[in-house]
């Protein structure tokens, strides 16, 4: 029997994270289109190969001149020298190469915003022009764009651009709460509550109702992110109240300030410290992470899940996917209309730091050229796209339609790395016109009703992947500050009275007011 597995949601997402891409410009009528010309490139066999040295901490081929990497050569007429770091110290590896006075033409590593300003400053990068990668990677750059139009902003320092932009379009969806189905209809709900004041009685009738039907006070309506990602703790609830509490926002006079010290977030814990004294909150949340909101919520000791994106519900997903092998109906929500009547939701943001190229392309027109084409390729036309990022077709995957179908060979196999995909496409499940390849038809449909709800405004980070100076110096004490408090505010061992007064205070003293001057400085730079 030919067993096949749909490469859709965390698998597909996770196969190709960090893939690199390029393709074919359509516009005839100018050089860009001339030299994008696939053929015209692969057919100047005449002329010595370019070689492209190419530096990626993700999906490491099994070995060197693999299926995909020939494919590549053979069709642009370059060679490929690949250096493979480990992702969990890739930065040490990459620090050596340096020392070694080596620098990779494309560096396809998890760096961040300030790894690139380091980077920058130590003449390690080159700066290239908009106009350049939009002339010869004018598909991407449209693509990049219609997620969001900010999508230069993580790559722009000191007047220059850094990089090929990058963007993650489900990092723009927000949370979507998410309820066990059975508990709702055993404390009298036919569909999910649709407010704070629906949702405070859902919760304390998961507590106190005995709703999984055992007999014993052993459930709690939900626990939290406390443990590994405290920006995602209680999200849906704040976001009720129109505020994300680690991300920068617009005051209602039009001022930049910060999530965690405005009068909604205030208004937010106070909910959340009553919930907390009525025990309808886990009192585990302090030290709980996903894991353990997974591992509660299968083994029936809460009923809500609030850390899950609208592709973790699926029926493959995170959360989705245990759901289904336990039994449980994931009954998705939607975000709970706050006391000013409106909806809100929270989000990552779909903006990344981009790709980055060595200094020494600065100075070879050529090579970064070639690159630019190479990667408007594998993100812009089909074959390019599902070459580099689930290999060779009839031997890897299938296609259905326009879904990339992982073959029996290639399930739990080492063919992938063997074939060498992913790791020449570092923009692998982030092309928002390729995700046809990742997602059914069908899974495309529940997002669409997931994350299309009327009247919703999602909440990102006005400053997301913004190069910011203050945010180097003090945000690790703040974030350390804001933590500590929250903790506390929620378990009610500080109030939130007087003693947030006191942390606005010493927050705004310990650097945030600093960070707050300097976003005002680029929010209105940005806006002239």
């Amino acid at each position: 029997m030919n067993k096949k597995k749909l490469v859709t949601g965390m698998l597909g997402l996770a196969m190709s994270v960090s893939l690199i891409v390029s393709g074919c410009s359509s516009n005839g009528n100018n050089k860009a289109a001339k030299e994008n010309n696939a053929g015209e490139a692969a057919n100047a066999g005449k002329e010595a190969p370019i070689e492209i040295t190419l530096a990626n901490n993700w999906n490491k081929p099994k070995a060197d001149n693999n299926y995909v990497q020939k494919f590549l050569e053979q069709k642009f007429n370059v060679k490929f020298k690949n250096v493979t770091f480990e992702t969990a110290t890739w930065k040490e590896q990459f620090n050596v190469m340096l020392a070694s006075g080596e620098i990779p033409d494309i560096i396809s590593v998890d760096g961040t915003v300030g790894d690139m300003v380091q980077w920058a400053d130590q003449g390690i990068l080159a700066s290239i022009s908009k106009e350049e990668i939009k002339q010869y990677m004018p598909k991407y750059t449209a693509d990049v764009e219609s997620v969001d139009p900010n999508a230069w902003d993580p790559g722009s320092y000191n007047g220059k651009n850094w990089g090929v932009p990058k963007v993650w379009g489900e990092g723009a969806t927000g949370f979507v709460p998410a309820f066990n189905g059975q508990w709702l209809k055993a404390v009298g709900y036919n569909e999910p509550p649709k407010d704070l004041t629906e949702l405070e009685d859902v919760l304390t009738k998961f507590t106190n109702n005995d709703p999984d039907g055992n007999g014993k006070k052993d459930t709690y309506g939900l626990t939290g992110r406390g443990k590994d990602a405290q920006a995602q703790l209680f999200n849906t609830v704040f976001a009720a109240y129109g505020v994300a509490p680690y991300q920068f926002k617009l005051d209602a006079d039009g001022k930049v300030t910060y999530g965690a010290v405005t009068e909604e977030a205030r208004n937010a814990l106070k909910l959340l410290n009553k919930w907390y004294k009525a025990g309808i909150i886990d009192p585990e949340f302090i030290t709980d992470g996903n894991g353990e909101i997974q591992t509660k919520f299968i083994s029936l000791r809460t009923g809500l899940i609030e850390t899950g994106m609208w592709h973790h519900l699926y029926d493959d997903g995170y959360f989705g996917l245990v759901s289904k092998d336990k039994g449980i109906e994931l009954v998705p929500g939607v975000p709970f209309t706050g006391p000013d009547g409106k909806k809100y939701a929270m989000a990552n943001g779909a903006l990344q730091p981009p790709l980055l190229f060595g200094a020494q392309l600065e100075k070879d027109e050529a090579k970064r050229i070639r690159i630019l084409q190479i990667l408007e390729y594998v993100t812009s036309d089909d074959e390019g796209y599902l070459t580099t990022a689930f290999g060779e077709k009839g031997n890897s995957y299938n296609l259905e339609g326009d879904l990339a179908v992982i073959t029996e060979a290639a399930t739990g196999t080492e063919l992938m790395g063997e074939l060498g995909t992913g790791f020449y496409n570092p923009f692998g499940g982030k092309v928002n016109s390729m995700m046809k390849h990742h997602y059914s038809p069908e899974k495309l449909t529940y997002k669409e009703k997931l994350t299309n709800v009327e009247g919703l405004t999602v909440l990102t980070d006005l400053m997301q992947s913004t190069v910011m100076t203050t945010k180097a110096q003090y945000e690790a004490i703040l974030n350390t500050l804001q933590a500590q408090y929250y903790i506390k505010a929620i378990s009610g061992e500080s109030n939130t009275d007087k003693d947030f007064d006191d942390f606005r205070s010493q927050w705004l003293n310990s650097g945030g007011q600093t960070e707050l001057d300097e976003a005002q400085k680029i929010y209105e730079e940005r806006s002239k």
